[in-house]
């Protein structure tokens, strides 16, 4: 996650890491974690400033790419006059693979995705998802892919839909808790038995609202959180 050169380049954006030596990108993901749409479906974050974001960078998102060798990713905006320059690029969102190392971890990793407000509903969540899943799938091999999400987050479901992921119902995500249910969608292609993947074979008998995650002090909900 230190290269400061490294990217992925798609039709608009450029998607790299997020460093956290610079205070541009340690603002950013204060700015992204305090919008409107990620507290509605994250709850309210502890990454209120630049230190605490700077933290956050340095460890549990460095550790992520490190233990799996993908995580999360800044998209932005390619700057028209320069456009293969990270540098002059607009940051706009986030896209992630995520995979936990503890017991009863989900096999796959899983794809969650933020963006900025104003840059909603222009098709650039999809376009940053697909550029990281052709990456990794090119590069690491990675095919197999999970979508988990809070099923009133229908936004996010959308995104899923979009990119060809078929949808399997509710199911517990134990790993997150053992009252949370989330929909799962996977990526075209997997078994629809999930139970290969870690994840329950059937839907729970009886579902409630899925409860808020709060991991290294973020509080976040399950899978992807804004489009």
């Amino acid at each position: 996650m230190s290269d400061p050169t490294f990217k992925i380049e798609t039709p608009r954006l450029l998607i790299s890491y997020l460093q956290p030596d610079l205070d541009s990108h340690c603002d950013f993901l204060v700015a992204l974690y305090n919008t409107p749409e990620f507290i509605a479906n994250n709850g309210k974050t502890s990454v209120t400033t630049r230190d605490i974001a700077r933290r956050q960078l340095e460890g549990r998102f460095r550790a992520e790419h490190a233990r799996n060798g993908y995580g999360t990713y800044l998209f932005s905006l390619r700057n028209p006059a320069n456009p293969d320059d990270l540098a002059s690029a607009t940051p706009i969102g986030t896209v992630s693979l995520m995979r936990g190392d503890e017991p009863g971890s989900y096999t796959a990793p899983d794809l969650g995705f933020a963006i900025l407000s104003e840059y909603m509903k222009k098709g650039f969540t999809k376009e940053a998802a697909q550029g990281l899943m052709e990456y990794v799938e090119r590069v690491q091999g990675v095919k197999d892919i999970l979508g988990l999400h809070d099923p009133a987050n229908k936004a996010s479901g959308a995104v899923f839909r979009s990119l060809g992921f078929v949808d399997v119902g509710l199911r517990q995500l134990l790993v997150f808790g053992p009252d949370v249910v989330g929909q799962v969608w996977i990526k075209k292609g997997m078994s629809e038995d999930v139970s290969v993947y870690g994840l329950p074979k059937e839907a729970p008998a009886t579902v409630e609202m899925p409860e808020k995650i709060v991991e290294d002090g973020v509080t976040e909900s399950v899978g992807a959180v804004a489009v």
